[in-house]
């Protein structure tokens, strides 16, 4: 037998006083609260006898796997109320593998008869996978103290499944380009987490992984550049993350558009003391722009660029620090990004300064 499979349970109860002039065989069963958990949960398994009488001593020899359970405590059965209950750990005995459970109602002539529980043991389930709870020997003792042997339902099985899933993702975010959307994202931290799946579709949000949607991304990075896309068309995505088992998180939505002409700030609002806002800028053909920064009263606060070539299709980065003319960081409040080409396809968008 497998020593790290091991789990004995030695007890002897004596129970209520009864002359013995017959005798039956004693069937032991073994019964659990419930047959699939998950890690963490806690499982009752109680071992009982459904058959026979006067018992007055039992020895059970149980095996588990100590690789998906772990022992916790026990008690008496029902049939054993009012008796003294002993747990003796694995460290306070010689034998590292080995759990010994007592109990006993002193007293001469007593004995117990079916039906009824001798133990109920509680352990807590420590990893996924089918375990086995087996009853390998039966030894019983009866009022006269005569030995003799039993029969059992000699085992069950309990599955424990991971049933829980990671935490969404989170700081879910789009920048919006031309045939092209960019991403990012934070993955949860639960421990087995193992990637993020994100659906797109161009009708609505998809709420379940088991949709026949487009998978727009699949792995554990926290960015990816969904590409190919057709302009100033809506798009749904759905992002779900999932841990080993496949388990999958509720969604986390957003939807963007992709654009030929598109003025972006990022991120915004924005703080000038830890970091600049990007700017991205693309329009369909080759022009110049000018890009300013105003006030909330149309002052202007500063000229970026000037008379600057951008190339039609390509993003062209600009940088603004939120200082003014004069090198100040600016007061926090709503300012406006103007692009302007000289051919009529002016833009305006807001920017937030929050510091």
């Amino acid at each position: 037998m497998n020593k790290s499979l091991l789990f004995r349970l030695f007890s002897i109860f004596f129970i209520f006083a009864a002359c013995i002039y017959s005798q039956s065989v004693p069937h032991v069963y073994i019964n659990s609260s419930i047959y699939e958990i998950s890690p963490g949960d806690t499982v009752a398994v109680e071992l009982g006898v459904s058959e026979g009488d006067s018992i007055k001593s039992v020895l059970l020899l149980l095996d588990y796997n100590e690789s998906l359970f772990s022992y916790i405590d026990g008690k008496s059965g029902d049939l054993f109320q009012g008796a003294t209950f002993i747990d003796i750990h694995p460290d306070t005995i010689e034998t590292n593998v080995l759990v010994y459970l007592f109990g006993a109602k002193m007293g001469a002539g007593r004995f117990v008869s079916a039906p009824g529980s001798f133990f109920i043991l509680q352990f807590v389930a420590i990893d996924t996978g089918d375990a086995i709870f087996k009853m390998d020997s039966l030894l019983f003792y009866n009022s006269s103290l005569d030995r003799y042997s039993g029969t059992s339902d000699s085992l069950i099985s309990i599955v424990t499944a991971d049933t829980f899933p990671p935490d969404p993702i989170t700081d879910f975010k789009v920048l919006e380009g031309s045939e092209e959307l960019s991403f990012s994202w934070r993955n949860p931290t639960d421990p087995d987490f193992e990637g993020t799946l994100i659906l797109r579709s161009e009708e609505s949000y998809i709420d379940s992984v088991s949709s026949t949607a487009t998978i727009a991304y699949d792995g554990a990075s926290t960015s990816f550049t969904d590409q190919g896309l057709t302009n100033n068309t809506i798009y749904y995505y759905s992002a779900f993350s999932y841990d080993e088992v496949l388990n999958y998180s509720t969604p986390v939505f957003l939807k963007a558009e992709p654009r030929e002409e598109f003025v972006y700030a990022y991120p915004n609002p924005f703080n000038p003391n830890e970091r600049n806002v990007g700017i991205k800028v693309i329009f369909p053909n080759d022009a110049f722009i000018d890009v300013s920064i105003y006030d909330a009263v149309g002052e202007l606060v500063l000229k970026l660029v000037e008379n600057e070539p951008i190339t039609g299709g390509v993003q062209k980065i600009l940088q603004w620090d939120g200082r003014n003319g004069n090198s100040d960081i600016v007061a926090n409040g709503v300012y406006y990004l103007v692009v302007k080409t000289g051919q009529g396809k002016d833009r305006i968008e807001k920017i937030a300064v929050l510091r």
